[in-house]
């Protein structure tokens, strides 16, 4: 996981005079003139964009546009009521006005993430939105408008401008989705699916946008029903040198598209979901180690600006990119389903006292596969290589590569995409995992390769403060080890203390709870592998995991954690041939000390668990059934 340098405290020494020092008052002074400076431009955007002239209009869009880059900025500016200055903007008679106040609102949006979101709906952004949209479709000829000069490019810009920050909204915020609803919007932006009439770039927003509009929305889906023919027709495009990342983009976009009509109506028609499958798996072949070589070729290595063809070419290679993300979320929501639970009545305050037989079940897991893919899926995913592929881009940049691409703002956006498009490809690996047999996934060789190298990545280049990154690929490596587990494959035989413990002080040094908790089932799982091991080294092991893990249920003040580390335990000793071993560690005796404890942050926490609350509920019903089992067992010894 990496070691954190440990900041040196210095006493800290009063003033005296109990007055500011002049290097506060300078500070403070600076802060105070920064804002005031801020206030006074804002104030002055405000008017230009307000004046009769266009030139000034255009000039404050502009303004506004370059200073959403800033997120605090962008809220802010969301927070003042600007959706109330620019909204009438987006219907303005002039073109030019129009596509640049799409594009000023779509830069805040971008930038202002959830708050401003909030506040431009707040100031119904909306209504000028879908009007300008429907304006559109009743309208606008783009073949004629080409013929005038100039005109197509800016109505097209406007266009694509509006529709992407609907889908912005509509991503982020479930009034958006509600609001398209009651307007009717799903017709209006249907009609924009003839790449002949409107080119493949506007094809390919509006199906972008449709793709969040339909998420688990209903009222859109069967709206959009009727043009499943011309999506799944979308999936037969040609590519070719020119196009590919056009094509490639719009292709996956359609995927999703046809992956939520085929989830949210309830029929999972096998035939297309094949088809969306192999055109992902297209998307991933690409090669992204030679997508960064064109990159690095074409970035410059200092800040100069570089020729417009460059940009073009940076522009293909990012949507590759972020068509890759795009296909391997869609992987990973094929391969998931939510699990909601109602285990809610579970936490009860009084203990649950049952009678103990037996035949007590304690396997009822949450963290099992829940269900199964279909058979002509899974073998649509051995045909395409659909696991290699999802794993090789979890790859990390070379150091050489990060060097050249940190030189300027393009390439260090690169390597944002490239770490988002690692932690995506961890996180349907982790799904691909829990939802394929070992057969599917190449091998309990394959398996346990995967899960070493995730386990380098984890435990020696990852960064502590990359949660990012820490919450998927442990995320992927618990799935991988559970999977080894249910095969009992007896492969961990050479493992020594000293190759545990990064795992153990992982868990110690992130404080994230989810990456916590994947570090714990780790161990929980590693135990039972190792319980089909008999030997005295194995033994040991599985002592030191399960101290670990009982003062781990001590020492932490999270309820859900405390609950995982004990659904582990209860896992390791749940079979009759670990008496033995729980009397030599005093597990009762311990278990004993604990749940007086756990009982009592249940009742504190339990209104605080949202999610959590099944393993807990779990925790909280089999507990005493398992020590009052184990404890007859034990006396049997």
């Amino acid at each position: 996981m990496g070691k954190q340098k440990r900041e040196r405290r210095r006493p800290h020494k009063e003033n005296p005079t109990g007055l500011p020092s002049v290097r506060d008052f300078e500070a403070t002074e600076t802060e105070n003139t920064a804002n005031e400076d801020r206030e006074i431009a804002l104030h002055r955007v405000y008017e230009e964009i307000q004046s009769a002239n266009v030139e000034e209009k255009l000039s404050g869009l502009q303004t506004i546009e370059s200073m959403s880059c800033d997120s605090a900025l962008a809220i802010q500016i969301a927070k003042s009521g600007i959706a109330k200055l620019i909204g009438p903007l987006l219907v303005d008679k002039n073109v030019l006005v129009r596509a640049s106040s799409a594009t000023a609102l779509r830069f805040i949006a971008d930038n202002g993430d959830t708050e401003a979101h909030a506040s431009l709906l707040e100031d119904d952004i909306m209504t000028p939105l879908c009007t300008l949209l429907k304006q559109y479709y009743t309208d606008w000829q783009p073949k004629a408008d080409q013929n005038k000069k100039g005109i197509g490019t800016d109505e097209q810009e406007a266009f694509i401008q509006a529709v992407t920050l609907l889908w912005t909204l509509c991503e982020h915020n479930e009034q958006a989705v509600k609001c398209c609803n009651e307007e009717d919007l799903v017709p209006v932006l249907i009609k924009f699916f003839n790449v002949t009439t409107y080119g493949i770039e506007i094809v390919t927003v509006i199906v972008q946008c449709l793709l969040s509009l339909s998420e688990d929305n209903i009222v859109a889906i069967k709206q959009l029903k009727c043009c499943e023919d011309t999506l799944i027709q979308f999936l037969c495009m040609e590519t070719n040198d020119t196009n590919l990342s056009e094509v490639v983009c719009l292709k996956t976009a359609i995927s999703g598209l046809l992956i939520n009509l085929t989830e949210c109506i309830g029929n999972n028609p096998i035939n297309t979901v094949c088809k969306v499958i192999n055109v992902l798996s297209d998307t991933l072949s690409i090669d992204c180690k030679q997508v960064l070589s064109n990159l690095v070729s074409i970035l410059p290595h200092e800040k100069n600006a570089f020729s417009s063809s460059a940009k073009k070419k940076v522009q293909q290679g990012r949507r590759i990119l972020g068509a890759q993300q795009q296909a391997l979320e869609i992987l990973a929501n094929l391969c998931s389903e939510d699990q909601e639970n109602e285990n809610e009545s579970d936490l009860d305050d009084s203990d649950i006292e049952t009678e103990v037989t037996d035949d007590v079940c304690m396997d009822d897991k949450l963290y099992k596969t829940i269900f199964s893919l279909p058979l002509e899926i899974v073998e649509v995913f051995n045909s395409c290589n659909i696991v290699k592929k999802v794993w090789d881009k979890t790859k990390a940049v070379d150091k050489d590569t990060i060097e050249i691409l940190e030189q300027n703002v393009e390439g260090r956006s690169v390597l944002k995409q490239m770490h988002t498009l690692n932690c995506r490809a961890y996180l349907c690996l982790n799904n691909l995992m829990l939802n394929l047999e070992i057969d599917a996934l190449g091998g309990v060789e394959n398996i346990y390769r995967m899960w070493m190298e995730m386990g380098r990545v984890v435990f020696k280049d990852a960064k502590l403060n990359d949660i990012e990154l820490l919450e998927s690929a442990t995320a992927a490596m618990r799935a991988d080890i559970q999977k080894l587990s249910e095969a009992k494959a007896n492969i961990f035989n050479r493992l020594t203390l000293v190759d545990i413990l990064p795992m153990l002080n992982g868990e110690r040094q992130c404080s994230n709870a989810n990456v916590q908790v994947n570090l714990i089932r780790m161990l929980g799982n590693l135990a039972l592998i190792l319980m089909n091991s008999d030997t005295l080294e194995a033994r040991e092991l599985i002592k030191h995991i399960s101290t670990f893990l009982l003062d781990t249920s001590m020492s932490e003040p999270k309820i859900w954690i405390i609950a995982e580390s004990l659904d582990a335990i209860m896992d390791i000793y749940a079979e009759d041939d670990s008496d033995q071993l729980a009397s030599e560690i005093n597990l009762l005796e311990k278990l004993q000390t604990l749940i007086p404890q756990f009982k009592n942050k249940m009742r504190q926490q339990k209104k605080t668990l949202g999610d959590n609350i099944a393993v807990v509920s779990t925790v909280n019903a089999n507990i005493t059934r398992f020590m009052k089992y184990k404890e007859k067992r034990i006396k049997d010894l």
